[in-house]
């Protein structure tokens, strides 16, 4: 019993010592994270991050609105979701009804110009033919 108790001693010492003498500095170097492709094109993640974000994402504080549509969970989404989704932004937008009266008589300079809508009518187009595979 003496002989084991010794022998897992001596192993943990021992990999102490390596993993002493393996990481320089005694920092731990992460290994580089593979390149990732943006959720969305440069131009509408700009309108999204303006207008939507504080209000769907997991930063935002309003539960219901993060519930119905999660910026920060949109790569979790499956295709059919995110086409689902992105059809519903665009109606919502064209109504006018996003981002609410409320939100844009507070915050005037996150209202959606028509420059804006078309941008985001023409990404909804074009990714959900892609997703779709036509």
């Amino acid at each position: 019993m003496k002989k084991q108790f010794l022998s897992v001693i001596v192993l943990f010492v021992a990999s102490l010592a390596i993993m002493a003498f393996t990481i320089p500095s005694g920092k731990i170097i992460n290994p580089p994270q593979e390149q990732v492709a943006p959720a969305f094109p440069e131009d509408v993640q700009k309108i999204l991050e303006t207008s939507c974000h504080d209000c769907h994402t997991d930063a935002a504080t309003n539960v219901k609105s993060k519930s119905k549509l999660n910026f920060s969970k949109w790569t979790e989404y499956s295709d059919a979701k995110k086409v689902g989704k992105m059809e519903s932004i665009n109606e919502v937008i064209v109504k006018g009804d996003m981002p609410p009266g409320k939100y844009i008589n507070n915050h005037p300079e996150k209202a959606l110009g028509q420059e804006q809508k078309d941008i985001i009518g023409k990404w909804v187009s074009e990714a959900s033919a892609k997703l779709m595979g036509e």
